[in-house]
This record gives structure tokens, C-alpha cells and sequence, in this order.
């Protein structure tokens, strides 16, 4: 399989985007003859720059950040004096610091680097805009991105990095009490779509002991009910594991299929479909290769039931874009990193063929779910997956 695609560098810096019309993050790839690949994190336009232009560009967005500071701080102290106040201190603390990595970045970009350290850089043709990378399906934030979060600054962070949407987990609204009704509304009026994540910890939907079926099947028809008061339009759920460890698979496929079945057919009655996810390969799982799954979903036999495609989980050793390939009703894809003995890694830091995968899915028009877990406040895994995915989706088109 192959391993991770070394790049030398990647910077982060904040842009105009002539396609956003407006400042947004960039990443700044060094590339062939002496150009870098620009792109913008929101949107995915892509730029091929010489060092001189894009300096130039880049000097211009922080004289116009500049200039615009005053302002900005005078009608935010405006509208929200106490608020102003209480942040001013902390701001000013932090300010040098930022200023500081901002430069070093800068620095970083301009200074000349020995070749032997580039191991794979993007082939750029001539200075310009790159052609677009068509795609047919939605990318949304996986919730748990953002695990410190509020429910409205998680939709803020979907909408302003330039997700199509937000994979809702139902964990999330039970901890934090969300009313998903109107968890739905903002989402919409932000043009955000909705999936929902249903329970799934602790849960076994196929368990030879009855009361834990019986509780974890109540739990996946909350998790119905919540995606029908979000208007979500898709419920992911895991299946069900074996009971003792080292029981044979066969016994608890009839209760896997009926208890898939039973909330297939309470999503139908809302209009949702249900999306099944594979397992990764370790003791008591048994849906867990591309047979798997497609005989689980042939066997409930119900229209509103498909596979989800979970690329951290595909089997280690096998091929992501021929395991893909081989799925017979794929509804939806949850998409990290893994390496062989970690899962959901950022986007570019395990050792799966993202790209190769990607290239797979360049027909797929359902959604595409970037997943990860952040416990610490802030943006920056959300953002660096966004652009990654932008990257990579790029790359798996081919050149450009």
C-alpha cells in the first residue's frame, strides 16, 4: 500500500479570495520551476503564483488587515462594549505571538530550501488560475471535529471554512441538551444540510443478551426521532457485535438483519434513509469487509438502506479505491487517516492512499463526511482537514 504523500512544506496564511470575495485561510504549497499552489481552504480555488506575485499578494492582505483593524475594533466596541472589554487584555497578550508566527511563516515561504528535501511537490503548469476540480457530492464536518464546541459555532465553522453541511452526532445533542428542531432551522439558514451520526457507544443492536438489544434498539429510534426533528436526511448507524468473544459471525447475522430492518422501517416513515458503516477488524466485529456489508444491505432488503464506507476502518492491506469499488449501494463515506495502529487521524498524517480513494468517488453524488476527534477548543483541525480534503481532491483528479 502506499504510504503518505511527503510534501516539504505547507503554510497556512490568510488571503483574498477573488471567488469567496472576501479574506479567508490559505495553504501555500511549494511547487515545480519555482511557483507555489495557492488555494483557498473555503472554496477550492486554486492558484499556480511565482514567489514575487504571490508575496505581493500576500503583503497586500496584511496592509488591508491592517488599515481595517481601527474600524473593526471601534464598531465592535460599539455594539458590544463589555464584551470588547473583558477580550481586550487577553488580545493584546496574545497579539505579538500571532504576529510572530505570521512572519515566520512568511519568512519560511521566501527563504530557499536544499532540493533533497522536497520528496513530492505539486507539478504546476504556468502562472494562474488552476482549472477546477469538478465534484458531484457535499463534504460536511463531522461534529466531534469540534467535540468543545457549541451547536451554533460548530454551523458557524461549517459554513465559514466551506463545508456543505454538518454530520450531527447524537451523543452531542443528548450531552448538551440541543433542541434539534431548531438546531435544524439555523443549520438551513446558513445553507448547511444535515446528516446525524446515530448512539453507538455501548450500544449492541445484535446482542444475545436481550435487555441490551432491547435498549440499544430504543436508543437507535431516539437517534430517528432526532434526525427527523433536525430534518436530517441521512441516520449513520454502526452494527451490532458479537455477545462472547469468540463466537461465531453466523449466529447473530438474523439479529443484525432484523434489528436493521426495524429501524429502517421507522426512518422510512420520515423519509431518511439509513446508512450502515462497516467496522474496523478487531475482536467481536463482523461486518467489516466490502462482502459484508453488501450482504447485510442485500438481506435487510429494505429501499431506504445503504452502505457507509469508512475508510480508517477498510482492512489494513487492502486497496482503498478497489475496496470502494466493490461496495454495491454506497449511500454515504466517512473519510480520515489511519495508519496500521491508529484510527481517524488528520487528514495527510496516516498512511492510507487518500487520494487513490477520492479518485474512486469522483462519481459519487451522495455526501462525504471528514471525520477526526478534537477535545481542545478551536479550528484548527477542522481547518487543516478542509484543506487537505481540497488538496487531495485535486490530486486525485489528476494534473490539473
Amino acid at each position: 500500500m502506499p504510504g503518505p504523500q511527503a510534501v516539504d512544506a505547507r503554510y497556512e496564511v490568510e488571503l483574498y479570495c477573488g471567488r469567496c470575495s472576501r479574506t479567508t485561510a490559505h495553504l501555500v504549497t511549494p511547487g515545480t520551476g519555482g511557483l507555489s499552489r495557492v488555494l483557498c481552504v473555503r472554496c477550492g480555488r486554486a492558484v499556480a503564483v511565482d514567489t514575487l506575485q504571490f508575496m505581493e499578494q500576500y503583503v497586500d492582505s496584511v496592509v488591508r488587515r491592517v488599515l481595517a483593524k481601527p474600524f473593526e475594533m471601534t464598531t465592535e466596541f460599539t455594539r458590544h462594549p463589555r464584551e470588547f472589554i473583558t477580550r481586550f487584555p487577553g488580545r493584546v497578550l496574545t497579539k505579538p505571538f500571532r504576529v510572530a508566527a505570521e512572519l515566520r511563516a512568511t519568512m519560511d515561504i521566501v527563504r530557499p530550501r536544499p532540493r533533497h528535501a522536497r520528496r513530492s511537490v505539486p507539478v504546476l503548469p504556468a502562472p494562474g488560475e488552476l482549472p477546477s476540480a469538478e465534484r458531484h457530492c457535499q463534504v460536511l464536518l463531522s461534529a466531534p471535529l469540534l467535540w468543545a464546541h457549541t451547536a451554533d459555532e460548530i454551523l458557524d465553522a461549517a459554513r465559514d471554512l466551506g463545508y456543505d453541511g454538518v454530520e450531527v452526532w447524537a451523543y452531542q445533542l443528548l450531552r448538551d441538551g440541543t433542541d434539534a428542531v431548531l438546531l435544524g432551522e439555523k443549520a438551513r439558514s446558513r445553507g448547511l444540510m444535515l446528516t446525524l451520526h446515530a448512539l453507538s457507544w455501548d450500544l449492541n443492536p445484535s446482542s444475545y443478551l436481550e435487555p441490551i438489544r432491547a435498549a440499544s434498539l430504543e436508543a437507535l429510534h431516539q437517534s430517528v426521532d432526532a434526525a427527523a426533528r433536525l430534518r436530517a436526511g441521512l441516520v449513520v448507524m454502526h452494527p451490532g457485535h458479537t455477545t462472547a468473544p469468540h463466537d461465531s459471525a453466523e449466529m447473530y447475522w438474523p439479529r443484525l438483519i432484523g434489528a436493521v430492518r426495524e429501524i429502517a422501517d421507522d426512518a422510512a416513515g420520515h423519509g431518511i434513509q439509513v446508512g450502515v458503516e462497516h467496522m474496523e477488524p478487531r475482536q467481536g466485529e463482523y461486518v467489516i469487509t466490502a462482502a459484508d456489508i453488501n450482504y447485510l444491505v442485500r438481506e435487510v432488503d429494505r429501499a431506504n438502506v445503504g452502505a457507509v464506507v469508512d475508510i480508517a476502518h477498510i482492512p489494513w492491506g487492502e486497496d482503498e479505491r478497489a475496496f470502494i469499488a466493490q461496495i454495491e449501494r454506497l449511500v454515504h463515506v466517512h473519510l480520515s487517516d489511519a495508519d496500521e495502529a491508529r484510527l481517524h487521524l488528520p487528514l495527510g498524517q496516516g498512511a492510507r492512499d487518500l487520494a487513490g480513494a477520492l479518485g474512486a468517488l469522483h462519481g459519487f453524488r451522495g455526501t462525504i463526511t471528514v471525520e477526526g476527534f478534537s477535545i481542545g477548543a478551536g479550528l484548527d483541525l477542522a481547518r487543516w482537514n478542509k484543506a487537505r480534503f481540497e488538496e487531495l481532491w485535486r490530486e486525485s483528479a489528476g494534473p490539473s
